[in-house]
Order: C-alpha cells, then structure tokens, then sequence
C-alpha cells in the first residue's frame, strides 16, 4: 500500500523468524519472495537467503506456492522492463492459475493487476496472432480490477484506471489512453498509494516517448523518480534513470520500451 520499502523489509525480516520459529514451510516460502523483491527495489547490497532443498522440494510439489513464486519472478522482471523475462514468468503464472487456491482473495487482485500490465505491454511489442491472446488477458484483468474497483474505490480504482490506459495504448485511442493515464495518476495520489502514482507516472512517459514527445515524457518520467525515491525504491530509480538516458536521447527516435 506504499508503505517505504526499508519499513517493509523490517517487518518481512520479523516475520521471516516469527515463521521459521514455527516451521511454516509453505508461508517462508512466499514470505522470501516477497524479500527478493523488496531488496532489488531497494537495491541494497543484503542478498537474501537461497530456496533450501526442502523449499525446492515444496515448490516442485505445490502449485499455488509456485504461482506466487512465478508472479513475483513476473512483477519484477516487469519492474526493471525486462520485456522477454516478463513475458515467460506471466506465461508460467498464468499455466498455474487452472489448478490453485481460489482467486477471490486480495493478494490475487495485485496479480490480476500487474499480469494485465505485462499483458498489454507483451501484446504491443508482438508482431503475429500471439499478440492478440496476450491483448485478451489484459483485456480480462482489466475487467477483473473494474468489478474490484466497485467494491473498493479506493483500494482498486487507480489500477483499474491504468489497465484501461494501457488498453486504449494498444487499441491505438491514443487521445483515451492520455486521459486514463493522468486518471490513473491522480487516483493513486488522491489514495495514497505512492509506489503506483510512480509506476502510472513511468508507463505515461513511455506513452509519450512514442510518439517523440520527449519533453512531456521527461516530465513524467522525473515525477516518477521522485515518487519511487518517496516510496524508498532506490535500485528502481537507478534503472529508470539509466533506462530514460537510453529512451530520451532524441526526440522521435524509435526506442525499446
């Protein structure tokens, strides 16, 4: 919920004992996950703790634990715009979808989320008929955050907003797509979700390097360092800034993004 990411691994660390303490395999599991990714948002030099064999062992075994395992691989691929990791973990994600736990808890709602994302992305940058069955799952999270959105303004609506930008992105509504970013934006700023005011932020600069409007992206593109320095994510500003030095060298040139 844009909670400072150093606050956050504090409490991932106490949980990690409180867990261990007890022997909650399956729980440990999910809980280094989730560290792995706060440390490579943090970008701190910690390196967490490696699967042990009977963690391996519950992972080849269990299909929930591994679509957790897979989304987060997904998420942060996504994060540091690795587009081919990004596209193999949500396919991965998504084949274990069919045989897990019911979707209809929160943490499945975030997955719904940024699977979309990669979604909408994967289908952009797709040149054949794949393209068009990555267009359909974004197409459904999207769906799946408007009914979330109904029952949770507040929690939901600012995700929904940016599927639907990133939607419009695809159909080529280029003229929705602004809209829906700025939309995007201004819910998680008015809701307090600073981690996806900052995301919102770098996918409209992406948006608008597109089109060779570098001037508008930089704006964007800086809002969105500010916000993810804000929200504690100093290995994610390293690579956004290295990533925009490469995106934003001259205007109209047909980037990578």
């Amino acid at each position: 919920a844009g909670v400072n990411l150093q606050t956050t691994q504090e409490k991932i660390a106490e949980t990690a004992n409180f867990m261990y303490e007890r022997k909650m395999m399956i729980s440990m599991i999910v809980n280094k996950c989730l560290q792995q990714s706060v440390l490579k948002l943090i970008g701190t030099d910690e390196k967490p703790q490696d699967f042990s064999a009977e963690e391996v062992s519950i992972l080849a075994r269990n299909n929930s634990v591994m679509r957790s395992y897979n989304f987060h691989k997904a998420y942060m691929s996504f994060m540091f715009r690795l587009h081919d990791d990004s596209k193999h973990y949500t396919e991965k994600y998504l084949d274990c979808i069919d045989n897990t736990w019911a979707n209809l808890i929160l943490q499945h709602a975030f997955q719904a989320f940024y699977t979309g994302l990669i979604s909408f992305w994967v289908a952009r940058k797709s040149r054949d008929e794949d393209g068009q069955q990555w267009h359909d799952r974004g197409m459904r999270s999207k769906l799946a955050l408007k009914k979330w959105a109904e029952s949770s303004q507040w929690t939901f609506e600012n995700k929904w907003f940016l599927l639907e930008a990133e939607e419009s992105y695809c159909n080529k509504d280029f003229e929705v797509a602004k809209l829906f970013y700025e939309k995007a934006i201004s819910s998680a700023k008015d809701h307090k979700f600073v981690h996806e005011e900052a995301l919102a932020c770098e996918l409209a600069g992406y948006f608008h390097v597109e089109f060779g409007d570098t001037e508008k992206a930089m704006e964007y593109f800086l809002l969105a360092h500010e916000k993810y320095h804000e929200w504690g994510a100093l290995g994610k500003c390293d690579n956004l800034f290295n990533d925009i030095s490469q995106s934003v060298k001259v205007k109209g040139r047909e980037v990578q993004h």
